[in-house]
């Protein structure tokens, strides 16, 4: 098969390089899950009410990082800017999105009515990249 292969082994037997790098990081996790896939690992665990997934290439270097949480964490700079442009809306979720490229944030908001789906930057910089009707109760 060439290319990216889509298929992953739970709980491998992680290189020693990887786990070094990880441990020297996150100390303190514990029930971290280890996924390996044909040119990286990736290690997956909740920390303080944030869920995060981090890729490793096979050396240890962090490839790219993948966390998810609620409102609270959301820095009040970006808190002010999604209240400021989506007045009346609540704040459901984010997913911090980070490589060597990027550090982005979607952030999924609602109302009564709607669910929306917006992309930020570090500088508050917004836009709605879908918008989806709730199903009446």
């Amino acid at each position: 098969m060439s290319g990216s292969t889509f298929f992953a082994f739970a709980n491998p037997t992680v290189s020693e390089k990887v786990l070094k790098v990880f441990k020297t990081v996150f100390p303190q996790i514990e029930n971290a899950k280890w996924y390996e896939y044909e040119n990286y690992y990736e290690v997956y665990f909740d920390r303080d009410d944030i869920k995060t997934r981090i890729k490793y290439d096979l050396d240890g270097r962090v490839l790219s990082t993948l966390r998810h949480y609620e409102e609270k964490t959301l820095s009040p700079f970006l808190k002010a800017k999604v209240a400021q442009k989506f007045a009346g809306k609540k704040i459901f979720g984010i997913t911090e999105v980070n490589s060597e490229n990027e550090l982005t944030y979607n952030i999924v908001l609602e109302d009564d009515k709607n669910w929306i789906h917006v992309q930020a930057d570090v500088t508050g910089q917004m836009s709605v990249t879908e918008k989806f009707k709730k199903a009446d109760p």
